[in-house]
């Protein structure tokens, strides 16, 4: 399943290619979710609260007040997660606290575990942190605790130059 996605820094859409370089800035998230809306779900991830340096709450629950969106970036505490759910969040993206003691304490139909990886090691905290682990060490750890994965690729992240379709269907296989 494709989930188009917007990322949130400072209350603007942004496209970070490799979780560094700005190619799309100061762009208006509800423009974005007026396209993505009409296909499916959105991902909507807080940037600024997954690197601790600010909140896009207000524009968050905007957007999950108007859209069917999923939630992620820099939820840190169980209140904040369900918060998120109560508030109308279809899901929950969970990545540095993805642990199976975090997620045991939320419903499984509605967490997604973020797995993001730089050159195959999971990489938490904003991407900013290696955790030893590969994206499979993490999935066979944490499946019986979420509905599904969100794994980045950040090497390639925003870069359009496609995926790597084997990888996916391994991955797959992995997450059944």
């Amino acid at each position: 399943m494709i989930i188009p996605s917007i990322d949130i820094q400072n209350g603007y859409a942004v496209q970070l290619v490799g979780g560094k370089k700005k190619v799309i800035d100061n762009e208006d998230p509800f423009m974005w979710a007026n396209r993505f809306g009409l296909a499916s779900e959105i991902a909507v991830i807080d940037l600024d609260a997954a690197l601790k340096l600010g909140s896009n709450k207000e524009t968050i629950v905007k957007l999950i007040k108007k859209y069917s969106c999923r939630v992620g970036g820099g939820i840190r505490s169980i209140e904040q997660a369900k918060e998120l759910l109560d508030l109308g969040a279809k899901k929950i993206i969970i990545g540095t606290q993805a642990t199976p003691e975090f997620l045991s304490q939320l419903p499984k139909d509605r967490v997604i575990a973020a797995l993001d990886a730089r050159n195959g090691e999971v990489v938490v905290e904003g991407w900013n942190v290696g955790t030893n682990k590969t994206v499979e060490e993490r999935v066979a750890e944490l499946k019986d605790y979420v509905s599904g994965f969100l794994i980045t690729l950040v090497e390639s992240e925003g870069s359009l130059k496609g995926i790597d379709i084997q990888r996916c269907i391994d991955l797959k296989k992995l997450c059944t």
